[in-house]
């Protein structure tokens, strides 16, 4: 045995015995080859997270064990700034939330000279379609185009653009039995990422939407270059990812990721806390490393 088999034969075993619903979870990591880092999106640490605190907190997220970031704003920091005080605690950024006039005109080049400077890629609209994509198909093309006319755009400028769903977004298109998210993506221009919220999609599968997490991943494959990880779980104050409250089959989206959806990052969101947001990103991922993830 070599030396990686024998270190992930004591992880999984480890892991195992931590969790008891990580066995088969483990058994389906294995076959696959690409590990998928585990990054943290700020916005579950908005309640502490200010100027002043920023780097103490940026060095919170690399010893909890999160790999990456996702921004939700930067608290007054320049490109400079921020590219530094990731590389002082050892962590990389995926992307950032950021408003749809944001990735237009001159606002595009802008944010795109600041991404390349702070060293990500991806800048994501954080909801804000719902009502225009789920209107008709006519305004949902009509915002599709606008998307691609940006995603053009942005490969000029060395980053790519996409929009983030919420439970709307996931529901059909009114008067139909066409997914919005789905017909949505379908009509941009290929280069747009789709950063599918498990929790939110979920919530929506729940309350009638035909397609769950794993199917609406599949849907669209190699789109879903970032996923958000969130439990489904609105009447559970807090609840995270792997609780027993949790209602995501989370061993079939993983599956998805890896097989269909192209994902190269997983990106922990929690909206809602326990007793602290530390506590509540902690506790996330521990239970994704406890399952095998």
């Amino acid at each position: 045995m070599d030396r990686r088999s024998f270190l992930q034969t004591g992880l999984c075993a480890t892991a195992a015995a931590l969790c008891p619903f990580s066995a088969s979870a483990v058994a389906e990591y294995k076959k696959y080859e690409k590990r998928i880092p585990i990054g943290l999106e700020l916005y579950s640490l908005r309640d502490v997270i200010n100027h002043d605190t920023f780097p103490k907190y940026l060095k919170w997220v690399a010893e909890t064990g999160f790999e990456f970031v996702e921004f939700a704003g930067y608290h007054g920091y320049d490109g400079k700034e921020l590219r530094k005080l990731l590389d002082d605690v050892g962590l990389k950024a995926s992307s950032t939330h950021i408003g749809f006039d944001q990735i237009k005109g001159d606002n595009l080049k802008r944010n795109a000279e600041f991404a390349n400077e702070v060293g990500f890629k991806f800048l994501i609209v954080p909801g804000g379609l719902e009502g225009r994509i789920r209107e008709s198909l006519d305004s949902n093309k009509k915002v599709a185009e606008e998307m691609s006319e940006c995603a053009e755009q942005a490969g000029k400028l060395g980053v790519f653009v996409g929009f983030h769903g919420h439970s709307g977004d996931y529901q059909n298109i009114n008067g139909t039995e066409t997914s919005a998210w789905v017909t949505f993506f379908n009509n941009c221009d290929p280069r747009v990422i789709a950063q599918v919220d498990v929790g939110w999609c979920d919530h929506a599968h729940t309350h009638g939407q035909k397609l769950s997490p794993e199917e609406t991943l599949r849907a669209l494959p190699g789109r879903g270059r970032i996923l958000h990880i969130k439990s489904n779980n609105t009447e559970v104050k807090g609840c995270v990812v792997g609780d027993s409250d949790d209602h995501v089959n989370w061993q079939s989206v993983f599956e998805a990721a890896h097989e269909a959806a192209g994902t190269e990052f997983f990106c922990v969101e929690q909206e809602q806390f326990k007793v602290s947001s530390c506590d509540s990103a902690r506790e996330c991922i521990e239970n994704l490393k406890n399952m095998g993830w």
